[in-house]
């Protein structure tokens, strides 16, 4: 197989990740929302898992080049939440906890295929390949979306849970939204070159739980 196949099949395989990732995240803020009686996301065709639906080409390029990024936001009106406060804060997790668990999935697999068919790359030539590079960038990519949309900086999930519980017009929450972008510029630049907050959050956790789940598969091979 040519150096250049496996770069197309890598950089393919990465775009393959990203479309599934970023739309889990935006299809469950929208299915939680409609389940909590708010139908917007609905009726804009904004809940599916279909890529293009959530498509935002300044969020797609950030988490390409840099590892984090974003989809075009679901609209939520709160006004159709009985109780805003537990529904919004279960509206702001739902994006976080489809890519945890997608994440934890594809970790599963990637280990049960490395347990049970160690030699899968080799044996299934490009196939194989390209299933290997899908598993890790969706491993990675779901991960970073997690620990990325976490964090309390506008308009990201965690910061959605903040406002949540906040006071109407609360000055921690306004200042945040007002200097959004400069904070988030500067978050993004500062760790795109010390990379301290995922080496030393994301990268182990997803070691530990590959770990894990490579000595639970073990157990089952002779």
């Amino acid at each position: 197989m040519s150096e250049n196949l496996k770069y197309f099949i890598m950089i393919l395989m990465e775009i393959s990740a990203l479309c599934v990732a970023l739309p889990i995240h935006e299809w469950a803020h929208a299915f939680v929302a409609y389940k909590q009686g708010d139908p917007t996301a609905k009726v804009m065709g904004r809940m599916t898992p279909a890529a293009f639906a959530h498509f935002d080409i300044f969020g797609f390029v950030c988490l390409y080049i840099f590892g984090f990024g974003w989809a075009k936001p679901v609209p939520v009106d709160y006004r159709n939440f009985k109780n805003q406060k537990k529904s919004g804060f279960l509206v702001a997790i739902a994006g976080i906890t489809a890519n945890l668990i997608m994440g934890i999935i594809f970790i599963a697999i990637y280990s049960a295929l490395n347990t049970f068919v160690p030699n899968y790359v080799a044996n299934w030539g490009a196939y194989g390949l390209a299933l290997n590079y899908f598993l890790i960038f969706s491993v990675q990519i779901n991960f970073m979306l997690f620990f990325f949309n976490i964090l309390p900086i506008y308009p990201l999930d965690g910061f959605r849970v903040v406002e949540t519980f906040s006071k109407p017009g609360n000055k921690t929450v306004e200042m945040l939204k007002r200097y959004s972008f400069i904070i988030l510029l500067i978050f993004i630049i500062v760790i795109h070159y010390y990379d301290f907050y995922f080496s030393n959050t994301a990268y182990r956790v997803m070691n530990g739980l590959e770990t894990l789940f490579n000595k639970f598969f073990a157990l089952f091979v002779r």
